[in-house]
């Protein structure tokens, strides 16, 4: 543990789909001063990880489209663009208990897109919310194959309704520019991904 950080107590507020930790807890300041005693929550969510699916023959990516309660619920950019829920994503899950952060994204990839990679790259890691959740997203290039990927996938036991989509590398760079990729994860790991394939 840090010894800028003392924690003098922590519990759960609530558990389920979404838990949430309460800490009480004192951190060194930056002028060496220890802070006053904090109360904070957090959403607990732990290792997650988001894998992009590419295709180097067709030069293609793979994403999905998924409805999410949040991005309904999410300020609508403007009037003429009101939410539905559904948006465009890269495939992406938690780490189960014993199962390792490439494991986890191999399961996740067949799980939501019926895909299996060739390969696999790390794209880095990330804290996403740091003020509000502990999240760490790990991030993935898969290698893939996507001719005839297209249907819709995920688990039924998990209520999931995904959609899967190839489209041209190109294509996806426009959505980009034009706003329509909004979701954090996924246009981090396409920026990351440009970085690579540009060099090619």
């Amino acid at each position: 543990m840090s010894d800028t950080v003392k924690i003098h107590k922590r519990e759960w507020v609530r558990k389920g789909f979404l838990p949430v930790l309460r800490t009480l807890y004192s951190h060194l300041r930056f002028d060496g001063v220890w802070s006053e005693e904090l109360n904070r929550e957090i959403i607990h969510r732990g290792n997650i990880v988001a894998v992009l699916p590419y295709d180097p023959v067709a030069d293609h990516y793979v994403l999905i489209k998924q409805f999410r309660i949040g991005a309904y619920w999410a300020p609508a950019i403007n009037e003429e663009q009101p939410n539905n829920g559904v948006i465009w994503e890269t495939v992406s899950g938690y780490v189960d208990a014993g199962e390792s952060i490439e494991q986890a994204a191999k399961r996740e990839l067949k799980e939501e897109s019926g895909l299996l990679c060739s390969d696999l790259k790390s794209l880095g890691s990330v804290l996403t919310n740091p003020g509000m959740c502990d999240e760490r997203l790990h991030l993935f290039l898969a290698i893939v194959d996507s001719q005839n990927c297209e249907g819709v996938f995920g688990l039924e036991s998990e209520s999931e309704n995904i959609q899967v989509h190839a489209l041209e590398r190109k294509a996806v760079q426009q959505m980009i520019r034009d706003g329509r990729i909004e979701k954090t994860s996924a246009l981090l790991a396409l920026y990351r991904a440009e970085e690579i394939l540009s060099r090619r």
